[in-house]
């Protein structure tokens, strides 16, 4: 079997980085990454681009949409793509590429590490190793893995800041794992409906609020600018009743308000309380069992 041909597209993040004095900060290219992977050439055959070189907490829709726009140009000259990414945000950014790159017959894969390629106990060169070995075993669509997990990219959230195990599968099953060996194995391979399609129009009017005990009403009044409200509520999701009036006069002006909830897993179910209730009848919108993450990329995409 021929070895697969793979774009792997560089954004910084910290396997890319080196202590500056100030901090660490990306400093390494593609290129240099993949020098610290003896095994790859046996896995795939790469070429690399280099689109931007920063902390992935200064990626912005805009670089996402740019890293959309790179896999659609080169999209029928390679089997599949890796994009090495800081894992702050990774789990916005694999959401929004989820949405933004539907019915994908080919591999997307992004990951990235707990600490700089190189140094003692990095988990940076399996990580990229893994991602590697994903697309040759045949996975198609947009997916994250890490730590021998393969998520599937609108499942993919970061719960710890430290730990080399630092994201989970939220609402879903992992789609595959792959063990220290090297050796994948996949669960779930997403099911193709027709032609790849590739969103264009990004919506990024919204905001995210997070409710919290006593939050001062007025600063609801502020959000008629927007189009879209995401509010973070708590539990099975709801509004509580001292802030009735001025989200419902919120969704008066125009403006859609969703619900979603502050637990990491579960759904959001406005028929279970009163209080949902009351909210789902004003006119708010359950986001059910979506991540927030997988919640804002949805919205932007036009789905919801």
């Amino acid at each position: 079997m021929s070895l697969k041909h793979v774009l792997m597209i560089a954004t910084g993040g910290t396997l890319a980085c080196r202590e500056t004095g100030r901090g660490l900060a990306p400093s390494l290219t593609g290129e240099q990454l993949i020098e610290f992977l003896p095994e790859l050439p046996k896995i795939c055959k790469v070429v690399v681009e280099n689109p931007f070189s920063i902390d992935s907490t200064d990626i912005t829709t805009a670089d996402r949409v740019k890293l959309a726009g790179i896999i659609r140009e080169n999209y029928d000259l390679y089997d599949g793509f890796v994009i090495a990414h800081g894992t702050d945000t990774l789990g916005y950014t694999s959401a929004l590429l989820y949405h933004m790159l539907r019915n994908l017959n080919k591999p997307v894969i992004l990951t990235g590490a707990q600490k700089p390629i190189g140094v003692p106990g990095s988990d940076a060169e399996r990580n990229l190793l893994d991602a590697f070995r994903v697309i040759r075993a045949g996975y198609v669509g947009v997916a994250a893995v890490l730590h021998g997990q393969i998520i599937r990219g609108n499942h993919v959230v970061k719960v710890d800041c430290e730990s080399m195990n630092a994201f989970r599968s939220i609402n879903a099953p992992l789609a595959g794992t792959i063990d220290r060996e090297g050796n994948v194995r996949l669960d779930i391979v997403p099911k193709l409906s027709g032609e790849p399609e590739f969103v264009e129009d990004i919506d990024s009017d919204f905001v995210l609020l997070k409710l919290v005990p006593d939050l001062d009403p007025s600063i609801i009044t502020f959000l008629s600018r927007y189009k879209k409200v995401i509010i973070e509520g708590y539990g099975s999701g709801g509004i509580p009743i001292r802030l009735e009036k001025v989200v419902q006069k919120l969704i008066h002006s125009g403006t859609k308000v969703y619900v979603t909830t502050q637990c990491l897993s579960g759904s959001v179910n406005l028929d279970k309380y009163e209080v949902g209730k009351r909210a789902e009848a004003m006119g708010a919108v359950s986001l059910g069992h979506r991540t927030v993450e997988d919640a804002i990329a949805a919205i932007q995409c036009g789905e919801i």
